[in-house]
């Protein structure tokens, strides 16, 4: 009976949590599980997107591994964040000036950043600085990728179908379809044939 009763109070947070999503302005599919309180911020004209059962997880209930929220944040007018049917996200931050894609059954790690933007402009004058124009390019991630806890997506890359992304990787270059990448900045080898989809 404690165990029917605990799982209707954790059924009725999703929903409160979901609700709160979509007052926000989330665009969200059929049976988005939504468990504990991402923080979420759109600018205006902007979008997010979230697709049919996409999982986003901000509490260390959901993932153990979780230190902070997820967070999905749009920067300009016209930025897009779209998480495909059936990925998941946890305690990861992902800001979009521009445009991130997320693919189907794509699992992202807690702690990986994931963005677009180029916030800071050098000058010989004065340095680097802190309030300059944000420049943003696309960051596309296939479908059925593995993207470990810690990593940073950087501007502009595109990661094909079937990719492992190792636990602490810096992705700032395109990675082929069907590859594992690692290290700082990222290497990448193609996957064991064990772990290839097709």
């Amino acid at each position: 009976m404690l165990g029917k009763i605990k799982m209707i109070v954790v059924k009725g947070l999703f929903a409160v949590h979901a609700l709160r999503l979509r007052l926000k302005g989330v665009q969200m599919g059929r049976s988005c599980y939504i468990g504990g309180r991402a923080r979420v911020r759109m600018c205006k004209g902007s979008q997010i997107v979230l697709g049919d059962e996409v999982a986003v997880h901000s509490s260390e209930r959901c993932n153990p591994l979780l230190r902070l929220p997820a967070s999905l944040v749009t920067l300009e007018p016209g930025a897009c964040i779209e998480l495909h049917s059936h990925c998941g996200v946890s305690g990861c931050k992902i800001e979009a000036a521009s445009r991130i894609s997320i693919g189907e059954y794509t699992i992202v790690g807690p702690g990986t950043v994931i963005y677009d933007a180029k916030e800071h402009q050098y000058s010989p004058e004065t340095g680097w600085l802190c309030r300059s124009q944000r420049t943003g390019k696309p960051i596309i991630i296939g479908k059925r990728c593995f993207i470990g806890m810690n990593c940073i997506i950087l501007k502009g890359v595109t990661i094909g179908d079937d990719c492992v992304i190792a636990a602490g990787t810096v992705i700032n270059k395109d990675v082929p379809g069907g590859h594992i990448a690692f290290g700082n900045p990222a290497q990448y080898s193609l996957l064991p044939e064990h772990l290839r989809q097709g």
